[in-house]
């Protein structure tokens, strides 16, 4: 009788493998993927994956979430860096915040894919419900030096925690769902235009217009009343 072999990965690349092999099938397939579909995917053993991340939650946070936040965190912070040194305008680093977060979801697509499926799942697993909370959890920590933040700009938000979630959603969709919305690549808008797109509809969220000059993008504020 012979002797059924598992797929061994090369030492010490196991972690990585399913990592990746994660991201793409969560992107794929949402969360319903299962463990044995990525431990075949990635080329390893089923067991290896309890061995490193201990449930299928834990390695969705590995792969997708953990990515994610602390991308978002690092912009935030590099956002309040700029400010704190006075390192241009408001609108610069509203653009500098927006281009680098787009750059990272269209880079990352299967990072933004799996999380666009996650949400539309709307499971009431615990697993996900924790997912959740960690999301919660890093926005709501951006609030406070935002708004500390706001209270000395011409930004006119009234509710800059509704605005980032918002803001953030708007980006992630834009760059990698808008595609699917036409019948043929052909017509998809090209990186430049979606990103103009993204832009202006973000001035207007934090109460700045937004005007075109020889072609560039630049920004004036809006006048409160």
């Amino acid at each position: 009788m012979a002797i059924e072999r598992k797929p061994r990965a090369r030492r010490g690349s196991a972690p990585g493998l399913i990592r990746d092999a994660a991201r793409e099938l969560f992107a794929e397939q949402g969360y319903r993927t299962t463990t044995r579909e990525i431990a075949e995917r990635a080329g390893v053993s089923h067991d290896l994956i309890f061995r490193y991340f201990e449930s299928k939650g834990n390695l969705f946070v590995e792969a997708v979430l953990n990515p994610l936040l602390d991308a978002v965190d690092e912009l935030h912070r590099r956002w309040l860096t700029d400010v704190a040194q006075s390192r241009g305008s408001e609108e610069e680093h509203l653009r500098r915040f927006v281009l680098a977060f787009f750059d990272f979801l269209t880079d990352e697509s299967a990072i933004a894919q799996a999380m666009g499926r996650l949400i539309a799942e709307s499971t009431n697993d615990e697993e996900v419900q924790n997912v959740r909370r960690r999301i919660d959890a890093t926005l709501e920590a951006m609030v406070n030096p935002l708004e500390a933040y706001l209270a000395g700009s011409d930004f006119a938000p009234a509710r800059p925690g509704l605005n980032i979630r918002v803001m953030l959603l708007t980006i992630g969709v834009t760059a990698n769902f808008l595609p699917y919305t036409y019948a043929s690549d052909d017509r998809v808008p090209t990186r430049a235009e979606m990103f103009e797109v993204i832009l202006k509809s973000t001035f207007a969220m934090w109460g700045l217009s937004f005007e075109e000059a020889e072609g560039a993008a630049t920004s004036t504020r809006r006048k409160r009343p």
